[in-house]
């Protein structure tokens, strides 16, 4: 049985600055709290990016926290106003699928997220998650309004003096 999390968030900033953001891996951290995201093999960009995403730190190679590893398995930039992001997450403490999609609204971007994931350990673990899962949706969202704050910033950034 899945668990689903869903939270979305409006974004004064247009769709293309807003999937850079998204899109960048390492820049993450600024946005998940005590999270560092890395490229781990392959591309570092579009379809077949492997990644490792720790909340928590590395004690050497051991990793200290919540460790999700992923691959992005859908990229469609929004170049003509919508966009869509697919990852799968591959464990170890949770498998599932991850779509952030960003849609053009006036004066932004809309940007929902739906993550639908399954923790092993059978029924206990996911009446866990469920019971957690209000403190995680609050966290979700408390993360993507500091990726707004951030996207919004960039987008003042690139404008031209006096627009």
């Amino acid at each position: 049985m899945s668990v689903r999390l869903e939270v979305g968030v409006q974004i004064a900033a247009p769709p293309l600055t807003v999937w850079e953001v998204l899109t960048d891996w390492a820049g993450q951290a600024e946005w998940i709290p005590l999270t560092t995201v890395a490229v781990a093999e392959g591309p570092t960009t579009g379809l077949g990016v492997r990644a490792e995403a720790l909340s928590g730190f590395w004690l050497g190679r051991l990793p200290l926290g919540l460790l999700d590893r992923f691959v992005v398995t859908g990229w469609a930039p929004p170049v003509f106003g919508t966009g869509e992001l697919e990852v799968l997450h591959l464990g170890p403490y949770f498998t599932g699928e991850g779509v952030f999609a960003l849609d053009p609204v006036d004066g932004g971007t809309r940007v929902r997220c739906t993550e639908m994931i399954t923790v092993p350990g059978g029924r206990a673990a996911e009446a866990a998650v469920r019971l957690l899962l209000p403190a995680m949706r609050l966290g979700f969202r408390q993360s993507l309004r500091d990726f707004a704050r951030i996207a919004e910033s960039r987008h003042r950034d690139e404008r031209p003096a006096g627009t």
